[in-house]
């Protein structure tokens, strides 16, 4: 059993009886390998796929002939397969851009892929292309794809990290407040629409007093000093953006 472009390891008969002046096969054999018609030695590096065949080797001397058969299958080289880009960025909900594998070597006839992609992706077993629609975030990871045929396999790595969409529309209500000293205020907590929010901040610095949740983007406490009408910033933040 060989490997398409890949050099046989060389194989030499023995014989009993007469020593043998020439030797000959027939049919010929695959293309690139060949038979050295005074040792019957085969050697050579194939070149093309061939289906398993019987090949039948004549030893011959002034005394006659004596026959050996001997079969031999050329398999396809194995796949040697990269991906373009191998690292990608996805938004959870919104549609990948194929991604189609290269490979040099054999041609692959299967495709695989460990640990299986994010939910919403997949891999062609027949092509090898990467598509879909991510419904969950996920971090960074790396899957291991292997393109398989008859010669063997290659593998290559792909990293896929899937960030949520980014938070948008922020509302409080109300978005205007005039306080009091020493008067605690009503807690107000911000609306959103978009992805999850991981991350809250303000700027600038809320009126001594008043505190903003780093977790909930709530504003609330009792103002202790006076402060003329200031506007502050609200971000909310997510893998995927603010």
């Amino acid at each position: 059993s060989l490997v398409k472009n890949t050099a046989m390891t060389t194989v030499t008969p023995t014989s009993s009886g007469g020593a043998v002046t020439s030797w000959s096969v027939s049919p010929a054999l695959p293309s690139g390998l060949s038979i050295d018609s005074s040792t019957g030695a085969i050697s050579g590096t194939p070149t093309a796929i061939t289906s398993s065949a019987t090949y039948t080797v004549t030893a011959s001397n002034t005394g006659g002939s004596a026959t050996a058969t001997v079969t031999i299958l050329v398999n396809d080289e194995a796949p040697s397969i990269s991906y373009s880009p191998s690292s990608l960025t996805l938004t959870k909900g919104v549609a990948m851009t194929n991604v189609t594998p290269t490979s040099t070597g054999g041609a692959a006839t299967s495709w695989s892929v460990s640990p299986s992609l994010p939910s919403g992706l997949s891999l062609d077993t027949s092509t090898g292309v990467i598509s879909g629609t991510p419904t969950a975030v996920t971090s960074s990871t790396s899957y291991t794809v292997t393109a398989s045929n008859a010669g063997g396999s290659g593998t290559t790595t792909v990293t896929v990290q899937v960030n949520d969409v980014a938070p948008s529309s922020i509302t409080y209500t109300p978005n205007s407040f005039t306080l009091t000293k020493d008067t605690t205020m009503s807690t107000v907590t911000p609306t959103t629409s978009g992805g999850a929010v991981t991350q809250w901040s303000i700027s600038p610095t809320l009126p001594t007093g008043l505190s903003f949740s780093t977790s909930t983007g709530a504003i609330s406490g009792t103002p202790t000093t006076t402060s003329s009408s200031t506007s502050y910033t609200v971000t909310a933040s997510n893998t995927g953006g603010s």
